[in-house]
């Protein structure tokens, strides 16, 4: 994905140098009406031996291997060298041929080149700063313009400094809607309270995992888990203990599950859900065994009327190793059985199913 991204990009800049040295020929039509006849060929071997051909030489730049990486260096160093080879035109026509040719070009280039190409602001201030200390010295050796010298100056200082700073904060925003985006797409998948996926997320994860482990063959287990009287610990202490052993459960099952293939989520309330694949019945077992010791180990006090002294969890949990025809709905209902019968035992306990109990289409 990443890699046809970076080519798309690249193809469009080309486009975009393209288009630049089209404009850039259509302009010598325009300046010719204007030039006087002694300036013709020095005019023409400027453009066409210099700044064209220097557009072209980036175009075959852009299939070598570094170019994306530099891209944003060699398009600023462009900006550069198109500006002074234009400020070589305006000091030979006043010099030679006492012709004040416009200095347009110069912004015209500036924003070409960090709109159109895409230099980054850093850069672009640091092109547009050489570019009016450039100017600064053609007037200074050649007041090619007379008594609008300091207009001229002022006019090309501004706009080079406006170019930069819209580039600036147009960056500001590009970087703010990326981290909003990034931001949006984390909140649309993750539990804020635990980091865990949401129910969403997990199904969606659930499933691309079941499919997978259709393909290959591999078993599927799937664990269902419920802090036991946690309505009784949330009244005793207040919805700010309670978010603190919902996420206490989070950290339990992270600890037990590392794997990356491993899905953990919040299936809703204080109710989580855990799905994993290529694993053993025997594996299923000592995971749930893993996270009830876990939570004996912690020793965290429960309510007074509570049916233990310390908080537990109850798990329920299903395992298969044929997947072929299950569903992910209805392993998800086993395995909530499951936890349905390990809350009536007693709670603090766990429940599995196998194969041979599981009802396939259920």
């Amino acid at each position: 994905m990443e890699v046809v991204r970076k080519h798309k990009e690249i193809l469009r800049l080309r486009v975009a140098l393209i288009i630049g040295a089209l404009l850039l020929a259509s302009f010598i039509l325009a300046d010719m009406v204007l030039l006087p006849s002694p300036l013709y060929e020095f005019y023409l071997q400027n453009r066409l031996l210099y700044q064209i051909p220097v557009i072209f030489a980036v175009i075959a730049l852009s299939f070598s291997r570094f170019f994306y990486a530099a891209r944003s260096w060699i398009f600023a160093g462009l900006m550069v060298m198109l500006t002074f080879a234009n400020y070589v035109l305006i000091y030979q026509s006043w010099r030679v041929y006492e012709f004040a040719f416009p200095y347009e070009g110069t912004i015209l280039y500036a924003f070409y080149c960090v709109f159109a190409l895409g230099v980054t602001y850093k850069l672009a201030l640091a092109a547009s700063a050489i570019s009016i200390v450039g100017f600064i010295g053609l007037m200074a050796i050649a007041p090619v313009y007379g008594d609008r010298v300091m207009i001229s100056t002022s006019f090309v200082v501004g706009s080079l400094f406006i170019c930069a700073y819209a580039k600036y904060r147009l960056d500001r925003i590009v970087i703010l809607l990326k981290s909003t985006n990034k931001k949006l797409n984390t909140l649309s998948r993750e539990d804020p309270l635990t980091n865990l996926l949401n129910r969403r997320a997990l199904m969606k994860e659930g499933e691309r995992l079941l499919s997978l482990s259709k393909r290959q063959n591999l078993s599927f287990a799937v664990f269902m888990l419920d802090l036991d009287d946690f309505k009784k610990y949330n009244d005793a202490f207040g919805h700010q203990q309670g978010d603190d052993a919902i996420v206490a459960q989070a950290d339990v099952m992270r600890a037990v599950f590392q794997r990356q293939t491993d899905i953990l989520g919040r299936y809703g309330g204080e109710e989580f859900m855990v799905i994993v694949s290529g694993v053993s019945a025997r594996q299923v077992e000592q995971s749930c065994q893993q996270i009830l010791d876990t939570w004996d180990e912690k020793a965290l006090p429960h309510a007074p009327n509570a049916s233990a002294k310390t908080v537990s969890c109850s798990i329920g949990a299903v395992v298969v190793n044929n997947v072929k025809k299950q569903t992910l709905e209805g392993l998800i209902n086993q395995a909530d059985n499951e936890l349905y019968q390990a809350k009536a035992a007693g709670k603090g306990t766990y429940l599995l199913s196998t194969l041979s109990e599981i009802n396939v289409d259920s």
